[in-house]
This record gives C-alpha cells, sequence and structure tokens, in this order.
C-alpha cells in the first residue's frame, strides 16, 4: 500500500517528537538531545537531527570548548574560519575579529583561494579553522603553506580532514577523473584525496608543531553523551572511523 504524502508527514512528526526521549545524547553544538542521533550515508547514528552535525564537528567544538576556548584563549584573536558551518558561526562570531572565508561560498566575508592568500599580509591570524577543506584543494601543500604563513608565532591552525582507516600513505590524484571515478577511488566527488596517517608529517615538514585531540583523550562517557565516535563502525571502504583534531601550532 503506497503512503500518502500527508501519512509520511504525520510518521516524520511523530517519530522526532519520541526521539526525543530518553535524553540519551547530547548535541553540544546546538543543545539537541534525545534518544539517539540519525544515520548518515556511511555511519550510524551519528548526525544530530537537528542541526546535522556529525562527529568531527562536536569533536572540534569538545575539544575547542574545553581544551581552548575555556582559557580565554579565542579571546583577542584573530580567527579566520574556511567553508565555515552555519551552526558554528555564532559560537565564533561571539569573538572579536571573527573572519569568514570560502572560495566560492557565498554569504561570507572573503572569497579566496586558500592555496592563493596573498591579499592576506604574513603573520595576520592568531587562529585559522579549516575542517574538512584540504582534499578539496588541488594543491594541498601550497595551502598548508599558506596557512602557515599568515599565522602569527604562537598561532595555530585547526584542521580535520577525512582518513581511510588504516591507511599509512595519502592517496591522490589530480587527473581529469569523471565526478563517479573520484568518488570510488577517493570517497567523494570533488575530492583531490583521501589522506592516510602521514597527513601528520606533512604538517611536521611546514615546521608546524602539532597535537592530536581525538575519543580517546575524553573519557568513555563523554565520548558516548556527545557521539564523539561511531557507535557502530562503519565498514564503507572510504570511511573515516577513528575522526582526529589537528592542532600545529607555527612556533617560529
Amino acid at each position: 500500500m503506497k503512503i500518502s504524502e500527508k501519512g509520511k508527514n504525520i510518521y516524520r512528526r511523530v517519530f522526532y517528537q519520541l526521539l526525543k526521549y530518553p535524553k540519551l545524547v547530547y548535541c553540544n553544538i546546538c543543545k539537541w538531545s534525545g534518544r539517539r542521533f540519525l544515520d548518515d550515508n556511511w555511519l550510524k547514528r551519528v548526525s544530530c537531527p537537528n542541526c546535522h552535525s556529525d562527529i568531527r564537528h562536536r569533536l572540534l567544538l569538545y575539544s575547542l570548548t574545553n581544551y581552548s576556548m575555556q582559557t580565554d584563549g579565542f579571546v583577542n584573536k584573530k580567527i579566520l574560519h574556511f567553508a565555515p558551518e552555519s551552526f558554528f558561526q555564532p559560537i565564533f562570531s561571539n569573538y572579536s575579529n571573527y573572519v569568514t572565508a570560502d572560495y566560492a561560498m557565498k554569504d561570507v566575508n572573503i572569497n579566496i583561494d586558500i592555496s592563493d592568500m596573498n591579499m592576506i599580509s604574513d603573520s595576520e591570524f592568531d587562529i585559522i579553522i579549516a575542517s574538512d577543506v584540504l582534499e578539496h584543494v588541488y594543491d594541498d601543500t601550497k595551502a598548508i603553506h599558506e596557512i602557515y604563513r599568515i599565522l602569527k608565532i604562537g598561532g595555530t591552525a585547526i584542521l580535520t580532514v577525512p582518513q581511510k582507516d588504516n591507511l599509512k600513505k595519502t592517496i591522490e590524484d589530480l587527473s581529469a577523473l569523471s565526478p563517479l571515478e573520484r568518488k570510488n577511488k577517493l570517497g567523494q566527488e570533488d575530492h583531490y584525496r583521501i589522506y592516510g596517517y602521514d597527513f601528520f608529517e606533512k604538517l611536521v615538514l611546514e615546521n608546524f608543531d602539532v597535537k592530536v585531540f581525538d575519543a580517546q583523550c575524553v573519557s568513555n562517557r563523554i565520548r558516548d553523551k556527545y557521539v564523539l565516535f561511531p557507535l557502530v563502525l562503519g565498514d564503507h571502504s572510504m570511511v573515516t572511523n577513528y575522526r582526529k583534531i589537528y592542532y600545529a601550532t607555527k612556533t617560529k
């Protein structure tokens, strides 16, 4: 029997109402709480029903609020945020000198190529945030160099990238693949690479001092409450089960 559109809408409303209870998981971004998060394309029960944040977003904010912002690490700092997620902007915009940027997005302060930021002076920013950006960039080595250049001494880039499980060396293809070929080989239609464990070394080669924050840095209670790690490991060949937040600091 075919369900009418009205019937589907009623089902959705009931489903989302029931999803709110009991309060077992909590989104530290939008403050939604409920029985569980929703499935995304590759992982089960990781997507917030309200703001659609996933593991990397909640892990990033948890690392910031517990290890950076709580010690006034963002106060009076000049922040550059690439490809800013809409749910993050109200949080960061409370801090002075918050600048949003992207190559093509509308409603950002500046449109700029992260691998060619000549409009920005050397040592201009204290903090740069780029979550899952570098895999979309043709020349990520140049982008990392540019990030280093525009950071002040003591400034930090906060970065995330998709990293295929148990992949030691990054897989990159800059050739003219079709979108489908690129998705099959690199995980998404607009990816130039899928990173391996060598991303850490890539940052170190640029003279960054690198620290890594992941779900192992928090208690099991916190990890499960905010869902900072998949409850069930995804089995897709390109899935990133083990999300990491890279804090890359310019020391000289």
